[in-house]
């Protein structure tokens, strides 16, 4: 396959086809989906975005320079954590274990990083298989619908700020997920594609009772 062609291929996020949906019924989606009526969680799906899976050493101070030269962000050590600069973000999965996540989906970490590292780790591109929804709304409509989702007390959890947060992976709907607190009040949710049709349906379920719709890229 040529590059031309290569480029003009239409790329679609996992819940393209669920823009504009909604848990009210109407037999035309755009009659309610307007400024009159008021939905309490909001589902957005994010562009496409490189998702890259990081492994190594924490203690390894060579390691940790690595990570700040190619992705411009400081590798998160506490577990639940998550550190972010300027669209990238490093979420702590492990001991070992991060994910590193950049709004440019041609990132090229991999090749990148082993000019500045060559010692014993594993960097590997996850981008086709996850995507990114953020989850906002009234506080009762998000915290009743995560209530719903997970047993995770995410609750407990200090507001996070511009550049830091917290995370966790859990079972969420019975699939998995990562989930992470915003500076805004939202929450972002990680979700393998697979799952991806199965947790936005859960959720317009589950915020029902508020009014709930899906918007994406």
């Amino acid at each position: 396959m040529s590059n031309n062609v290569r480029d003009n291929l239409s790329v679609e996020t996992p819940l393209s086809y669920f823009n504009r949906v909604t848990s009210h019924y109407a037999a035309d989606q755009n009659e309610i989906f307007n400024d009159e009526v008021e939905f309490g969680l909001v589902i957005k799906e994010s562009p496409l975005k490189s998702h890259i899976n990081i492994r190594g050493n924490a203690a390894d101070k060579e390691f940790l320079s690595a990570v700040l030269n190619t992705t411009g962000v400081k590798l998160p050590t506490v577990a639940g954590t998550y550190y972010r600069v300027e669209g990238a973000t490093i979420y702590w999965l492990g001991p070992n274990e991060w994910l590193f996540v950049s709004e440019d989906p041609k990132h090229a970490l991999e090749k990148d990083f082993r000019r500045h590292y060559s010692g014993h780790c594993s960097v590997v591109n996850v981008s086709g298989g996850q995507t990114l929804v953020n989850l906002r709304g009234k506080s009762q409509a998000l915290e009743t619908v995560l209530k719903k989702s997970m047993v995770y007390d995410f609750l407990s959890w200090q507001r996070a700020d511009a550049e830091s947060g917290r995370c966790v992976q859990s079972t969420f709907a019975r699939a998995t997920a990562l989930l992470s607190n915003q500076y805004d009040g939202s929450y972002d949710l990680i979700v393998r594609r697979s799952y991806a049709d199965y947790i936005a349906q859960w959720l317009l379920d589950a915020g029902r009772d508020f009014g709930c719709r899906v918007e994406t890229a």
